[in-house]
């Protein structure tokens, strides 16, 4: 990989020699009121657990109108060297899947990926500028595994109410088990870590083109660490702390987390097929339980718009799923608001639906994946209504069952699969 355009700026420094062998990426876009002070406690945090190691900030900035490059380089001591690095933003900005509100942040991660092998780092630490939660220990939990365990790489576990992430859930973390035998929490973004031969190695590898911008960085990240043959491990970090961001267009946000998925399906169709009943990743720090606090969540409204689908989307529905999945949907339309139930076998069977149609082309791509919307809303309504009245326990273990269907039914996607293919 050739030096990046958003690295010209740091040329003269890379010709200078100088080396680290922690490097730790801030991304940050207008986060004067976090980024400062999350930038000092990282900075402690690696002169605590690592106080023999040399550590290099690099701030990479989607072009901040607030001076946050300036005021983290005045709260990191001195004695640390600090690098601002402005990456490019190449076209249209999608709202970000990674919750960091970073414009850019392919590019971003792109220069951090490059500066390993010139800075000689060992370990490559990668956190989001607007991240309110104490950092100070995410040091030791993420970067530790790589020095001294050997791992590639570490993905963050948050800790999160029973109902907050349920595409993650439900869908992304479920199906990425399924697919590469390996049970791990589904990174989107926060913090989290990877070695500097996994850069050199692999992820230099990876195509930066507009297929990453338009998918997310971070799910391709996830996807390789489990897909390519790596050390991979998890570290629990506590809750994450962010400040309130706009609503997302879900659609939008389910084409691309989706989207990430189905598209590396075609790339790493060998492994995939290939795993087998999914094992669980090594855990830094004690397992992260789900919180009890069950929100204010809707289901009604969830509901309805699994019913606007299907009069306004039934169309795209016939072309993608099969006959049998269409007939099932069809019955659940007709029943009341109380009686609305979506089960896990339906859910499941029409995710593989959509996986097939997306690897056939069956229709434009990205209307295909917002088709899929309606379906989400439906199956998340019917597991609040099942579980709002049981306790946490019993949603982790629901949540864990669901993962345990989406691997029993893998030979339905699986055989269609081939048989389309052959």
């Amino acid at each position: 990989m050739g030096l990046p355009a958003s690295l010209s700026a740091v040329e003269p420094l890379l010709q200078s020699g100088e080396s680290a062998e922690i490097l730790l990426g801030i991304l940050t876009y207008n986060d004067h009121s976090t980024a400062p002070a999350l930038a000092r406690s990282l900075v402690e945090g690696c002169a605590k657990s690592f106080p023999d190691r040399r550590v290099l900030v690099v701030n990479c900035d989607g072009g901040s109108q607030d001076d946050t490059p300036r005021l983290i380089r005045d709260a990191v001591p001195s004695s640390v060297p600090v690098w601002t690095v402005r990456h490019p933003i190449v076209g249209s900005w999608h709202p970000p899947l990674s919750e960091s509100g970073v414009p850019g942040r392919e590019s971003a991660v792109q220069s951090l990926v490059y500066l390993t092998e010139p800075v000689r780092a060992s370990a490559c630490l990668v956190v989001d500028g607007n991240v309110k939660s104490d950092p100070t220990q995410w040091p030791q939990c993420l970067v530790q595994p790589i020095l001294e365990k050997g791992m590639d790489c570490v993905l963050p576990h948050f800790r999160r109410n029973r109902y907050e992430g349920t595409l993650t859930n439900t869908l992304l973390a479920p199906l990425t088990t399924a697919l590469y035998g390996k049970r791990c929490p589904y990174h989107l973004g926060g913090a989290y870590a990877f070695s500097g031969e996994l850069a050199r190695t692999k992820l230099t590898s990876l195509p930066w083109d507009e297929e990453i911008a338009q998918f997310g960085i971070d799910g391709w990240l996830t996807t390789a660490a489990v897909a390519e043959d790596m050390h991979v491990c998890q570290a629990s970090l506590g809750p994450r702390v962010q400040p309130p961001k706009s609503p997302s267009d879900l659609s939008l946000v389910v084409a691309q987390a989706v989207g990430c998925i189905f598209h590396l399906m075609e790339r790493y169709e060998t492994a995939w097929e290939g795993a087998g009943r999914s094992v669980a990743i090594p855990v830094v720090g004690a397992p992260v339980e789900l919180g009890g606090e069950v929100g204010t969540i809707r289901t009604e409204r969830l509901a309805d718009g699994f019913r606007q689908g299907l009069r306004d989307l039934l169309p795209v529905w016939q072309l993608v799923l099969s006959g049998d999945t269409l007939e099932r949907i069809l019955e659940l339309g007709a029943e009341d608001r109380e009686a609305f139930r979506f089960p896990a076998s339906l859910w499941v069977q029409a995710v593989y639906d959509f996986a097939l149609a997306y690897h056939d082309r069956l229709l434009h791509r990205e209307h295909l994946l917002k088709a899929l919307t309606p379906l989400y809303l439906g199956y998340t309504a019917s597991f609040i209504a099942d579980t709002r009245a049981q306790t946490v326990d019993h949603v982790a273990q629901e949540f864990a069952r669901l993962t345990d269907r989406f691997e029993s039914m893998k030979p339905y996607l699986t055989q269609r699969w081939r048989w389309k293919d052959g």
